[in-house]
This record gives structure tokens, C-alpha cells and sequence, in this order.
């Protein structure tokens, strides 16, 4: 049995076991823990909370959806099409066999040794931008030879999801900014309104790594009580450097040693 075989068997197994009349929820959790465990959620014990809060609130929703998570295949010539314009823009195989918790948050995952997955929370519809965003994040990782760790120096989360959103709105164009990369409304409008607060936060975090750090400007409240302010960032920077003339094949290369001094150079001329 292969790695995606494996997955899928202890999804239907956990499924099959969480759904019994008499389990409660902290019995639904640890079936979770031990026959699932599979989720976009930072390391330690932060990341075990998050995953257990956003398991709870998605459980009765899918009974709604079940049919169709079932029934769902992944459109391979769409995949294929959206792949390959990202690597002819950055210059240079992903699974889509994932069901998340409702909160349109896909993203990457290491599969094996060699290869990363591409998770997309299909119980909620399809988006191209969405899949051009996290397509960006595999063919990135390989021109630059990123690893997919959650633990990365904020400077490189913020080059991931800022050249990740401007590619997406690259290939697909038409859309109101919000739509790139906003995770709920009004967020965008109030990054933009604490642009310099938020630049001025970030700034001295760029070279960390800690896992504190990257939960900090992802999921937490940052520097100016928002949540994910490095995307933001990235959203700005990379737009910056793409009017100055830095081409999206450029930024795709730079590595991850050099990108702290890069965006400390942006942020304080």
C-alpha cells in the first residue's frame, strides 16, 4: 500500500469509527489523533488546539456534504493546464485528494521524501485562484530548493505568500484584490490602513524561525492585532519589487539566505 492508499484507508477508517452512535466528542478527537492527524495547524501544542477547535466546529457540516466529498474527482486537465502556466512564468505531481475543516485554507504538506502535496479543501467548491496559489508554492519550492517545514524564517513566509498571491492574480486576473488574498472581509482594507505599522513590526523578525514567530505572523495577531500580516506583507513587497522591474522567474530563485537582507533593504529605504 502506497503513501496516498495509506492516507485515504485511515480517512475512511476514521470516518467509519468517529460516526458510531454513542461517541462523543473527546472520543471523536482521539480517534482524530490516531487514525487521522492531517491538518494546515503550526507545531506543539498551539497547533493541537487549533486542529482540535476547527475539527469540532466542521464535524456536524460535513454530514451535509458528505455525498458530494464522496463523490468529488479532481479535474486533471485543469491541474495540468494551471501547472503548467506557473512553471513557464517561474521559469522551471501534486495530490488533490483532501477534505479540510470548511475554512478554505489550502496548502502544502511534504508527501514523501521527494515529493509535496497539494491540499484543497474540496468540501467547499473549487477556486482557480486558489489552486494557482498553492501550485505556486510547489513549482517555488523546487526553483529555489525550499524546504516545506513549517518552521521558516518569517522573511521567506512572507516571499511564499506574496509571490504566491501575485501570481495568482497573474494568471488569473479580473478579480477585486480582496479576492487574492483575503481570508475574511475587511481584512485587507485594515492591513492597508496599518501598512506602515505593520512593515515597522515586522521588520525585526525577519531573519526568525521560531515556531512562535511564524504562529505569530501567520495564525496570530502579529504586531498590530492582525492575523496573518506576513501575507500581507508579501502581498505589498512582492508588488514593490515586481513594479521596480524584478521579474516573477527572478523571485522564484532568490535563496532563502539571501531574502531577509533583501526585504530589510525594501523596508527601510
Amino acid at each position: 500500500m502506497n503513501t496516498s492508499e495509506k492516507r485515504y484507508y485511515y480517512r475512511q477508517e476514521f470516518f467509519q469509527k468517529s460516526n458510531q452512535v454513542g461517541i462523543n466528542k473527546e472520543d471523536r478527537w482521539a480517534l482524530w489523533e490516531e487514525h487521522y492527524n492531517f491538518a494546515a495547524i503550526p507545531p506543539g501544542e498551539e497547533g493541537r488546539k487549533l486542529a482540535k477547535s476547527l475539527f469540532e466546529k466542521a464535524w456536524d457540516t460535513y454530514q451535509k456534504h458528505l455525498e458530494y466529498i464522496q463523490k468529488w474527482k479532481p479535474n486533471h486537465t485543469e491541474l495540468e493546464s494551471r501547472l503548467e502556466e506557473v512553471k513557464a512564468l517561474l521559469g522551471c505531481g501534486s495530490s488533490l485528494d483532501f477534505v479540510g475543516t470548511f475554512d478554505n485554507n489550502p496548502f502544502v504538506a511534504p508527501f514523501d521524501q521527494d515529493r509535496i502535496a497539494l491540499c484543497l479543501p474540496i468540501e467547499s467548491g473549487s477556486s482557480e485562484i486558489l489552486l494557482v496559489h498553492e501550485l505556486t508554492h510547489i513549482v517555488h519550492a523546487k526553483t529555489a530548493s525550499l524546504t516545506s517545514h513549517w518552521q521558516r524564517t518569517i522573511a521567506l513566509t512572507i516571499l511564499e505568500e506574496g509571490l504566491a498571491t501575485r501570481v495568482s492574480k497573474f494568471l488569473v486576473p479580473g478579480e477585486a484584490d480582496e479576492r487574492y488574498i483575503e481570508h475574511k472581509e475587511n481584512w485587507l482594507t485594515s492591513c492597508i490602513g496599518k501598512k506602515e505599522e505593520i512593515f515597522k513590526g515586522i521588520l525585526p523578525y525577519l531573519e526568525d524561525d521560531s515556531s512562535e514567530t511564524v504562529y505569530k505572523f501567520t495564525i496570530g495577531k502579529g504586531a498590530t492585532n492582525h492575523e496573518r500580516e506576513a501575507y500581507y506583507a508579501g502581498w505589498e513587497m512582492v508588488d514593490t519589487l515586481l513594479k521596480q522591474g524584478v521579474s516573477f522567474n527572478d523571485l522564484a530563485r532568490i535563496k532563502e539566505k539571501d531574502i531577509p537582507i533583501l526585504f530589510k533593504n525594501l523596508l527601510i529605504s
